[in-house]
């Protein structure tokens, strides 16, 4: 790993910061900078889900990245222009259940890792749901909920979902406290867990899979592209 995301991976804001500043000021390219950072993240989420860190660690690691990606990211326009996102998220507390910790966490991770994220906030209702997702036409829909009631509201969510048409656009994962106790298949999503880290890391290979077969798909239309190597 480099200085930036050594310090990173220390919770060492004041190292990450600096050492920012010191790369924006050697003109040293931004991007490059964001993913060593990224770097740093992953390492932390790797020590959360060994048992290593808590969830505060975790937190402070988002919140560290956050300020040093709004360092870089006017130094990232100016130079490249705005950056491509990887997806869109949309993501919510469910109906009846107001905690907001672990989808905020979650959230913050999501916007880290370069995705266009839509916070709905807590106490989202199956209709909110449905028309957020019709509007923004997300890749990937979250639900979050600590309460053990909120399981059946995640099914209903989820059915709901479905019954507008819009399930097959899009993946769907739940998180919360007693989530990673139920069977995905149960509440009729695509994924299911209590570990922010692991959310993340599925949510990654989801879209990364997304594009491999939209990759194929252009190939299979434009064959001669990938001799001139533009697919």
């Amino acid at each position: 790993m480099g200085k930036l995301s050594q310090a990173l991976a220390k919770l060492d804001k004041d190292g990450v910061i600096s050492t920012v500043k010191e790369g924006i000021d050697a003109n040293r390219d931004p991007i490059e900078m964001i993913e060593e950072a990224r770097q740093g993240l992953e390492t932390v989420g790797e020590k959360f889900e060994k048992g290593n860190f808590f969830l505060m660690e975790l937190m402070r690691a988002a919140q560290i990245f956050k300020e040093a990606a709004s360092l870089l990211n006017p130094v990232i326009k100016e130079r490249h222009g705005d950056a491509e996102k990887k997806a869109k998220v949309v993501i919510g507390t469910v109906a009846g259940d107001v905690h907001d910790l672990g989808k905020g966490l979650v959230a913050s991770l999501l916007e880290c890792a370069g995705f266009e994220v839509i916070d709905l906030g807590v106490d989202v209702s199956e209709q909110t749901f449905v028309e957020k997702i019709k509007e923004h036409r997300p890749k990937i829909v979250g639900m979050s909920g600590l309460l053990t009631t909120s399981i059946p509201v995640m099914k209903n969510t989820s059915i709901a979902i479905e019954n507008s048409g819009f399930r097959g656009e899009a993946k769907v994962i739940v998180g919360g406290g007693i989530v990673g106790e139920v069977d995905s298949s149960n509440i009729e999503v695509d994924f299911a867990t209590s570990n922010a880290s692991e959310g993340m890391r599925i949510i990654e290979e989801w879209v990364k899979v997304k594009k491999s077969f939209l990759l194929m798909e252009k190939a299979k239309h434009y064959p001669h592209l990938i001799n001139l190597k533009l697919l």
